[in-house]
């Protein structure tokens, strides 16, 4: 398929804007808030910046060549990354080591490796659990995670999935903010292939994206994040993503610097539960450069669950000749998925939340 490059991870909000990567050509994955712009003092001076780079123990020194002329891109340590995926994501450890996972309603307590404070348990809700760990590996920011059931077609899931949050076209359908998203590389994934092993899956997506989001009563931020798609033959897909290092910086493109957020590590896991139905569980630890710790966790959740309201209209149209199943059809098996820029009526941009009357939320990465 055509090499993409990234995906998603990051969100956004309350009063300050934060990035994440991005999955596909020019991809609309940053997002910013606006208010009036009124001075808080909880809130960090729009002078300062912030640097935040991503930790050295996700990556290796083995490198791939990138759709850029003497430009290689730097490889996670695959065995550190999906190790550490697998102890927040009892999904992704099911995509792993399961050659039939059972999805959320075979995950049992000891399968978490962490010791998770749960919210929200409601199966009978769209977003049936949410948990979190406050202050997650010493990091000042919590790592949440919320798990959701969908309808919708097998075809290229994973793929779809991931480019509702990254593409233009469908991430204006609910988060018209954003400013700069951009894939600056590709990887070639034949080489990526070669440096994991068998059992993390197919890799179809690898490169590193650029974001960049909005002036607001915060000074812009922007994210260099390494983003990645494992498909397996179960029918699970694991979309993956990091910050990268503090020696990457040479691959920003030319400009200012802004302040810099962080995506510590990001996953959303795919697991088939049935002809039409799927199991979703997204992970993200973010930090907001400069923003305060304790406001990043209620910010985040609320982003994801516009994400959820979005995917289960934006899925659901993939069985009932909608918008998804237009596209589905137009592509073969080594496409990518196009999208368009028709309206999707399944989801309501003033649908109200806890944040929405007072700002926009970017989400995905």
């Amino acid at each position: 398929m055509t090499a993409i490059c990234i995906l998603s991870i990051t969100i956004l909000a309350v009063a300050v804007s934060a990035g994440s990567p991005c999955c596909g050509k020019k991809c609309r994955y940053a997002g910013s808030f606006s208010t009036h712009q009124v001075h808080n003092p909880a809130l960090p001076s729009t002078r300062s910046i912030f640097p935040a780079f991503g930790d050295p123990k996700y990556f290796s020194n083995k490198v791939v060549p990138s759709n850029k002329a003497s430009v290689e891109l730097k490889c996670p340590n695959f065995d550190v990354l999906f190790d550490e995926i697998c102890k927040v994501s009892p999904l992704a450890k099911q995509a792993l080591y399961e050659n039939k996972p059972g999805g959320i309603k075979s995950i049992k307590k000891g399968d978490d490796f962490y010791s998770w404070k749960v919210t929200d348990d409601n199966p009978n809700r769209l977003i049936s659990n949410i948990a979190k760990i406050d202050n997650f590996q010493k990091n000042g920011v919590p790592i949440v995670r919320l798990r959701s059931s969908l309808h919708g077609p097998a075809k290229k899931r994973g793929e779809c999935f991931a480019e509702l949050i990254t593409t233009e076209e469908l991430r204006q359908k609910w988060d018209a903010t954003n400013d700069i998203v951009d894939e600056l590389y590709s990887g070639d994934l034949n080489e990526v292939k070669k440096l994991q092993a068998d059992n993390y899956g197919e890799p179809s997506m690898f490169g590193i994206g650029y974001v960049k989001t909005k002036q607001s009563v915060v000074s812009p931020r922007e994210q260099l994040t390494l983003c990645g798609l494992q498909n397996f033959d179960s029918g699970a897909s694991i979309i993956w993503g990091v910050e990268l290092e503090e020696n990457q910086n040479h691959l920003f493109p030319e400009g200012k610097r802004m302040s810099r957020s962080t995506s510590h590590l990001f996953s959303t896991t795919i697991i088939p539960t049935g002809e039409n139905e799927f199991d979703v569980e997204y992970v993200l630890q973010l930090d907001i450069g400069g923003f305060p710790g304790w406001l990043t966790g209620p910010i985040v959740i609320e982003t994801v669950k516009k994400m959820f309201g979005f995917a289960d209209g934006y899925f659901k149209s993939g069985l009932n000749g909608g918008e998804l199943a237009a596209k589905l059809a137009a592509i073969t098996e080594d496409d990518t998925v196009k999208t368009d820029g028709d309206k999707n009526d399944s989801f309501d941009k003033n649908d109200s939340s806890v944040l929405n009357e007072k700002q926009t939320l970017l989400m995905p990465p």
